[in-house]
């Protein structure tokens, strides 16, 4: 699992097809950093809507390469997509504290969602199954945001109440452990 970069392909490109007669599925499509564990999952949602595209369009390459296209960036992409916001942001994260820096502090309205999300979701439970749904690839997460009250309610809870520090020693603590 190390080294893996993150690639997307798309075989579309200004609305032409630059092969026919060949789809790519899961890691020939598209791969993450395995940090989150979204991989099987992905990969198993992108076989599924091309198991459907294959089954209308095999006889007609062409429509199959658009077809595949078009499916693939509308249900998989956009999980591309988050998984590499999310783990950019985390990347960052990490290496303030590596380098003895505070957290960059978010200065766009979705990011500064998406740090009080982490907050709120350890004191509201419904907060907490919502965050599951895209978690868990079952909804997108501008969709769930999208939902009355659930940016109103995330950022009532963090402004409530202070971040739970995981349990265990700090990083300066574990390297006078293994020193």
């Amino acid at each position: 699992m190390g080294g893996i970069l993150d690639r997307y392909r798309r075989f579309v490109v200004d609305g032409v097809p630059v092969s026919t007669g060949m789809v790519t599925v899961g890691d020939s499509w598209a791969c993450t950093n395995p940090s989150l564990g979204r991989g099987i999952t992905m990969g198993l949602m992108h076989a599924l809507g091309t198991a459907e595209v294959v089954g209308q369009y095999l006889d007609d390459p062409l429509a199959l390469a658009l077809a595949q296209d078009s499916m693939t960036e509308t249900r998989v992409t956009p999980w591309y997509r988050d998984t590499i916001e999310f783990d950019r942001t985390r990347i960052a994260q990490f290496n303030a504290l590596i380098e003895g820096r505070h957290e960059p502090e978010p200065t766009d309205p979705p990011a500064r969602i998406a740090k009080a999300l982490f907050v709120a979701t350890m004191h509201d439970a419904d907060l907490f199954r919502a965050v599951n749904e895209f978690r868990s690839l079952l909804t997108l997460p501008q969709e769930v945001m999208a939902r009355p009250g659930v940016v109103d309610r995330i950022m009532e809870v963090a402004a409530n109440h202070e971040p739970v520090m995981p349990p265990g020693p700090s990083r300066e603590e574990l390297f006078h452990m293994l020193a």
